[in-house]
């Protein structure tokens, strides 16, 4: 091919290679023995190293290696091109690669690192799958991920600019607050109905003094804990209540960082906004500034059965039969990227049926997800607990999920056996992914305006998203030239 098929910047040239590199390569061992082989690395890094200098590869330099080496010379520009773009990737461990300012400022400013010549989007890596490393994927050989067209275009992606970001540290936990804000049905509107020949339920929580004064105490707990994330349930937010929620955590809200930490706050999720039927949406509210950083509708719509019925005492249930959510389904997948990672959220159902956003939020490697739930108490080993530990093997993803205590409240001791929980924090838990473990904290709340805690008292916490070059030795070979 000649040389002006080729793109000079590196995270277009990536794209282009990536793309062009049959996946026939990385399907069966071709890939994993080249990986290994030392001459592939030793000019992988030399590579590198001209783009860290110039901040370019010269086209005729990539049209004479690809055409003395074929597919391994594709694959080989692609490795240094990836130990290059870790210099410029907020996640990475590296600094201080200027040649490259341009890649950083359009990622920060376009919400990928590749321009407007390529499709889809090169974002860079900030989690790894939770499963022992072995013969790789072809994603997984690089420290950035290509998000092809067909999927860039179901998401919502933003970078949160950093004057407004928390500046969390990649080695420090971030602490989680979840309470439940609803106690039991009291808390709770429910209604059942007749439409289109299907009988149908709608949730929305009830606009009361004590719920109102609920919220006052939440914030202050979580002030007071020195929770940093919070997570509210699903069926907790009204138009209404969100406009207290952003009225009583801004009003308290403190620039001492060391006193009250708390920035991100997902209000739970309910029925927002006049559409019939209306969304059930999640809003993740910037705590100091009231801003509004991430809304996400639910994804997939719930259907109650008889059984469940029965065993949650829902007020004026049918007796038999089944009764769906009435709400309007989302079709977009928000993600939005900061210190604490790439986040999104998954209401409910959504973790459970993952046909409607697994690709997409595989494709751009989701950090961390935010699970607001309506259901009976949170058991180990059941639906939330294998949905946490799929996402967490699958995405390497820090996994948050929020109940209420509505349900639970109205179900007797011997219908539902067993500790009951409040909420679920799942991650990874090795850092060099070399064993099927998985971080599970369970977190209890006795009511609603208490936030969950783990059997030490303590609250559960998340590491923030980041790149490691354990999960890339190429990174650090000894010749490699990196920056402190």
């Amino acid at each position: 091919m000649a040389a002006a098929a080729y793109p000079a910047e590196p995270a277009d040239l990536f794209v282009h290679l990536y793309d062009s590199l049959a996946d026939d390569v990385f399907q069966g061992w071709t890939a994993t023995h080249w990986y290994a082989e030392e001459g592939v690395r030793r000019e992988a890094n030399e590579i590198a190293e001209t783009v860290l200098e110039h901040g370019v590869l010269d086209p005729a330099e990539t049209a004479r290696i690809i055409a003395a080496r074929g597919d391994l010379g594709a694959f080989t520009i692609l490795l240094g091109l990836d130990t290059a773009l870790a210099h410029a990737s907020p996640y990475a461990p590296y600094h201080d690669a200027p040649a490259l300012s341009g890649v950083l400022v359009n990622y920060l400013t376009e919400g990928r690192m590749n321009g407007p010549g390529t499709t889809g989007a090169l974002l860079p890596r900030c989690a790894f799958p939770g499963r022992p490393r072995g013969a790789r994927a072809k994603a997984e050989f690089f420290g950035v991920h290509r998000v092809p067209q067909a999927q860039w275009e179901r998401i919502d992606h933003t970078v949160l600019p950093a004057v407004n970001d928390p500046h969390f540290s990649r080695d420090e936990p971030v602490t989680v607050g979840c309470a439940p804000v609803l106690e039991t049905f009291d808390d709770v509107d429910i209604r059942f109905e007749e439409r289109d020949g299907l009988t149908v339920y709608r949730l929305r929580p009830m606009d009361s003094s004590g719920i109102r004064s609920r919220i006052k105490a939440i914030v202050r707990r979580l002030d007071e804990s020195g929770a940093q994330l919070a997570v509210m349930p699903e069926a907790s937010l009204s138009d209404a209540l969100l406009e207290h929620w952003k009225e009583v955590a801004f009003d308290s809200a403190g620039r001492d960082r060391d006193r009250r930490p708390l920035r991100f706050l997902l209000l739970g999720s309910g029925p927002l906004g006049r559409d019939d039927p209306p969304p059930n949406r999640a809003v993740l509210l910037d705590r100091w500034t009231g801003q509004e950083l991430l809304v996400q509708d639910k994804l997939s719509g719930f259907t109650l059965d008889a059984g469940q019925m029965r065993l949650w005492r829902l007020p004026d249930a049918p007796a038999a039969g089944t009764a769906v959510e009435y709400a309007r389904r989302g079709t977009r997948i928000r993600v939005l990227d900061s210190s604490l990672g790439r986040l999104a959220v998954l209401i409910c159902e959504d973790l459970g049926r993952s046909t409607g956003w697994e690709r997409e939020l595989e494709a751009c490697g989701v950090s961390h997800l935010l699970v607001p739930i309506f259901s009976k108490p949170i058991l180990e080993h059941r639906w939330e607990d294998q949905g946490s530990e799929r996402q967490v093997m699958t995405l390497g993803s820090w996994v948050t999920v929020s109940n209420s205590l509505a349900i639970g409240a109205a179900i007797p001791d011997d219908d539902l056996p067993g500790p009951r929980y409040t909420c679920l924090v799942s991650g990874p838990q090795r850092l060099d992914r070399d064993a099927y473990v998985t971080e599970r904290q369970f977190g209890v709340a006795r009511t609603g305006g208490e936030l969950g805690r783990l059997p030490t008292s303590e609250l559960p916490r998340v590491f923030p998203g980041a790149a490691y070059d354990v999960w890339h030795p190429h990174w650090r070979d000894p010749a490699q030239v990196t920056r402190p």
